[in-house]
């Protein structure tokens, strides 16, 4: 997930629901990706933004559900968002080095907004005539070219800008996607918790790019809305156990959890501990009988301006509705038809997620 605060703040999915969907669970065939702005351990203050703090490490949750899945993960791309892209890099390689994941999978990817369609000209052999290509996504395109079509699942956890690369310069290669589940979009485009307003930062962050990728018919697209994705918590008891009783691996995830969940705690009072947004994405994949989703959701993104390096910006909005929504004048809009997830099957789905987040560290 992201994490800003101001009034605004971190990356959430956002879903409207409407009755209850679901897609196929996880099978043996399955192959995933990820675009990540993964933060886990980068403790002496997030650089990609003017507030100084531990940059958010959900993103890392999802990857240890996905490895207790024994999800077979062949692409972990990182992307500016909580942090800039080498150290986010940097922090997923120390992330999964220390759980003996060591595959060779692991690329830097955009570090900063999608650039601009250059003038039209004629590419010299196959090089594709954009410039936003960077090693992350050509990991993605080689993926989806080695695979069969439909069995690559690329999961969102950070600024779309390498997956609209990817759909603009290898289109191709994109279609073969099999889904795209992203933590992004809340009902009505501000998402509130405790009272304080915060930005849905993966939409924020690249708002154009996002714009680009729901609109495009040929990949399905999961939205895990904010309406769900706000619940679930690794708690402060559970991160102290890690650090001072652990095993090697727990001590390393509780003091690199620790001091963002304290940040977060400062915040949200009625809180205890890190909050798990981005995790929801993979629990959803394993276990989708769990969430009430609606599908022919109607994806909305607004886009009136930039935001600066924090995502403030009060003229972008990304809805997921039943119905069409009116933008203001003068506004970019992009439309596409998604499922929306913005709801729980029972009560117990927190809970659940939550032991299993606990789990899939606690079993090094």
């Amino acid at each position: 997930m992201k994490s800003l605060v101001t009034s605004l703040l971190f990356s959430f999915l956002i879903v409207t629901t409407t009755g209850c969907g679901s897609s196929n669970g996880a099978t043996s065939d399955d192959v995933i990706l990820f675009s990540t702005d993964y933060g886990l351990g980068v403790i002496n203050g997030a650089t990609n933004g003017p507030d100084r703090h531990a940059a958010d490490v959900d993103d890392a949750y999802a990857v240890t559900l996905a490895l207790q899945g024994q999800l077979d993960i062949q692409g972990i791309v990182t992307s500016f968002g909580n942090d800039k892209a080498r150290p986010s890099h940097e922090s997923v390689r120390r992330g999964l080095s220390v759980l003996g994941f060591d595959k060779d999978v692991i690329r830097v990817g955009a570090e900063g907004f999608l650039d601009a369609l250059p003038v039209q000209f004629a590419p010299a052999g196959e090089e594709p005539a954009v410039f936003c290509i960077n090693d992350g996504v050509q990991l993605m395109r080689d993926v989806l070219d080695r695979n069969r079509s439909g069995v690559v699942t690329l999961f969102a956890l950070g600024p779309f800008t390498d997956i609209a690369c990817l759909l603009r310069a290898y289109p191709d290669s994109f279609n073969k996607l099999k889904q795209i589940i992203g933590l992004v979009g809340s009902g009505d485009g501000t998402p509130v918790l405790e009272g304080i307003d915060v930005v849905d930062f993966n939409f924020a962050m690249d708002p154009s790019a996002l714009g680009l990728v729901i609109q495009q018919e040929a990949v399905p697209f999961i939205a895990l809305m904010f309406e769900a994705s706000q619940f679930g918590t690794l708690s402060n008891s559970v991160i102290d156990t890690w650090i001072n009783s652990g095993s090697a691996e727990q001590q390393y995830y509780g003091q690199a959890t620790e001091p963002h969940a304290a940040y977060w705690d400062a915040i949200f009072t009625a809180t205890d501990g890190q909050a798990l947004f981005d995790a929801h994405t993979v629990y959803y994949f394993l276990n989708p009988q769990l969430y009430t989703c609606a599908d022919h959701m109607v994806a909305t993104a607004i886009v009136g301006g930039y935001p600066d390096t924090s995502a403030s910006t009060t003229k972008n909005f990304f809805t997921v509705t039943a119905g069409s929504v009116t933008p203001p004048d003068g506004a970019v809009v992009y439309t596409g038809t998604v499922r929306g997830c913005s709801g729980f099957a029972d009560s117990d789905t927190v809970s659940s997620l939550e032991n299993a987040v606990q789990d899939s560290v606690q079993r090094y």
